[in-house]
């Protein structure tokens, strides 16, 4: 047995909906792979008799939508390329680790074999569209060794090829304390490659679920199983002003980011300057964000620096907690999470209005910081081709994340409308307009009919005298014409002549005949006494 089902990228969104057919042993394959990752949704059961029982399909499609609506609540296992090969097999057919090798090839030839790949790292990120490979650099240490990041562009991609390459060389030629270098850019008509080195300590994810890169593939290294560790308000302090004067660099000097999360942050505490940021070309590929589907739903989000400012709140809440935010936005926020954190996430996460800007959070008492190692801010200068191409990046990014509010907007307006509609007093005032409308066109016609039936009256109004007057009998098909002392009427509004047949005339006449003094007599006799 078949089950349909509609995926869609949108509530109510025909043009971003497909539909699928999937048996339930499918479901159960699924299933299987992510109990191996550590998560333990819950299937409906397997039964082995009675399988086409009406109730038991009915029961098994409850627990089906329900186990599927719980598997698209977790953002990045959403992501995954097995839960898209699930959800849209139609459109991840191809081998991407075998694509991303042919153009990482591709790049080595072009830089006459200066690097070589050791290994593919298949499972080593959550994005179903990138691949990882560990390489070595010809002259370099051995235990010096690189990571190639292949990306497929994404739906913002809102260059050509060729200024795709020059961001990505202007990129590469940025020297700064707390963004990742790049040592290598490639760019075709497909995707970006990007080298840089391998850190072995990993990211500021990895230290919070206490674990290393070299550990195995992303779930087993992040997944429900593994454990947490939340940092302390000093750490906070210090990890959050870093990450603030980063943002603040590229957003200051005309660049963009939008891909902040824990991930994306190298981090060693052991260094003057604990993090880096990772990932600074995903929005020139123009890949989505991971926090997307929160963006979208957030109608004073409109820019890529106001989604890292959102960001960097998610960011606050995991350092505190060692977990993600599991929802937008937060009212009441966990009593394990430090006071002054709290005050800064509750200017985040706000139901409305305006979010502080990256200037704002840096002068918070919070994030007030003197590094020894005196690091100061710079400008970099760009030429007028680089600036039109990220305005250019700026726009796509605010025009689709725009577009994205305006259907989630009529969305929930057609889902409001639709609950309305469905509701049980709603449905109660319909039937009772039904019920008015039916009495009042009941009362119509009943008022219509006795309006005739007065105006037949007055039209055919006989003097019984006159009726009574030796005067031949109509013949049918003749008008009645009104010749008593009435005044006469103009035709216009006179009522028309009345046709009458014999058998009325007759009626009348006997009518105008009757005389109450032919009547007999009678005589009543009262029998209602009781006999003895």
């Amino acid at each position: 047995m078949e089950y349909s089902i509609r995926v869609s990228r949108l509530v109510h969104d025909p043009s971003s909906s497909w539909l699928i057919r999937k048996r339930f042993r499918e479901f159960v394959d699924l299933n299987n792979v992510l109990k191996e990752y550590g998560f333990n949704f819950e299937l409906p059961k397997k039964r082995i008799l009675g399988n086409t029982d009406r109730i038991f399909m009915a029961e098994r499609q409850k627990g089906l939508q329900t186990y599927l609506n719980t598997l698209v609540q977790h953002v990045e296992l959403c992501n995954s390329l097995m839960v898209h090969r699930f959800l849209d097999p139609d459109n991840h057919i191809i081998n991407y680790p075998e694509s991303a090798l042919q153009y990482v090839s591709m790049f080595m030839r072009s830089m006459n074999n200066m690097y070589q790949i050791i290994e593919p790292l298949f499972d080593f990120g959550w994005r179903y569209d990138k691949s990882y490979f560990i390489g070595s650099k010809a002259g370099c240490p051995k235990n010096e060794r690189y990571l190639f990041i292949w990306c497929h562009y994404g739906l913002d991609k809102a260059l050509g090829e060729k200024e795709i390459k020059n961001c990505l060389k202007l990129f590469k030629s940025i020297s700064h304390p707390l963004i990742a270098p790049i040592e290598e850019i490639y760019a075709n008509e497909h995707g970006t490659l990007t080298v840089c080195r391998f850190y072995e300590r990993g990211s500021l994810k990895d230290y919070i679920r206490q674990t290393r890169p070299a550990d195995g593939y992303y779930w087993k290294r992040y997944g429900p199983t593994s454990s947490i560790r939340r940092c302390d308000l000093h750490q906070i302090r210090i990890l959050g002003c870093q990450i603030l004067e980063a943002l603040y660099f590229l957003y200051e000097n005309n660049l963009v980011y939008g891909h902040l999360h824990s991930g994306n942050i190298l981090f060693d505490f052991e260094q003057t300057q604990s993090i880096k940021l990772l990932d600074i070309t995903n929005a020139i590929a123009g890949v989505s964000s991971k926090y997307r589907c929160y963006y979208s739903n957030l109608k004073y989000i409109h820019t890529l620096e106001q989604c890292d400012i959102y960001a960097f709140g998610r960011l606050l809440y995991e350092l505190s907690t060692g977990e993600e935010c599991p929802i937008s936005l937060y009212t009441e926020f966990p009593s394990i999470i430090p006071y002054p954190v709290q005050e800064i996430l509750s200017k985040i996460f706000i139901p409305s209005g305006t979010l502080p800007t990256l200037q704002q959070l840096l002068n918070e008492p919070l994030f007030q910081v003197t590094y020894s190692s005196g690091f100061e801010r710079f400008q970099l200068k760009l030429n007028t081709k680089a600036k039109e191409a990220f305005d250019e990046i700026i726009r796509k990014a605010r025009e689709r994340l725009e577009n994205d509010h305006i259907k989630i907007k009529a969305a929930q307006r057609h889902l409001k409308i639709s609950n309305h509609l469905m509701s049980d007093e709603e449905k109660l005032r319909r039937r009772r307009e039904r019920q008015t409308k039916a009495l009042e066109k009941q009362l119509n016609t009943s008022s219509n009919s006795t309006d005739t039936s007065k105006s037949l009256q007055n039209s055919i109004n006989v003097d019984p005298l006159q009726a009574a007057s030796p005067s031949k009998v109509l013949p049918a098909n003749t008008s009645v014409d009104n010749t008593s002392d009435v005044p006469q009427v103009t035709p216009s509004t006179s009522p028309p002549p009345i046709v009458v047949n014999d058998t009325r005339a007759q009626f009348l006449n006997s009518i105008a005949d009757f005389n109450l003094a032919k009547l007999k007599q009678t005589k009543t006799i009262d029998r209602s006494a009781p006999k003895l």
